[in-house]
């Protein structure tokens, strides 16, 4: 399974997902494990769209292989738009760092007590 951090550095998750300028992308699960890419959202991107969802549009797009996103703040209608499209929002403080948060998957997925969606996202 993908997952995406809205990362400024490549280090720490430290963006809003509707402004984030990177998503760093790792592979989790199975025999890869690991940084893939980093999908970069430039403003371009967006030339000649309107509003705040065509961005997140866009957003969603670059991200459509990814089943969970992590950021630190993100809209309900941005979020409720991520989850209709399979992908999961989660969000945790400004800092967090990437490799701290694939270790406490790897702590959830060890001990047993994986939540349903995330067991769901693993079996795809």
């Amino acid at each position: 399974m993908l997952i995406a951090f809205a990362s400024s550095n490549g280090e720490s998750i430290d963006s809003h997902f509707a402004s984030a300028p990177v998503f760093e992308v790792y592979e989790f699960g199975g025999k890869k494990q690991g940084f893939v890419h980093s999908a970069q959202v430039r403003a371009e991107s967006f030339a000649g769209e309107k509003d705040s969802e065509d961005k997140v549009d866009a957003r969603i797009k670059h991200l459509k292989e990814c089943a969970i996103v992590y950021c630190t703040q993100i809209g309900g209608p941005a979020a409720a738009r991520l989850v209709q499209c399979g992908i999961h929002p989660l969000k945790v403080p400004e800092g967090t760092r990437i490799y701290d948060e694939l270790g406490k998957l790897v702590q959830l997925f060890n001990s047993g007590k994986t939540p349903p969606w995330l067991k769901k996202k693993m079996a795809n």
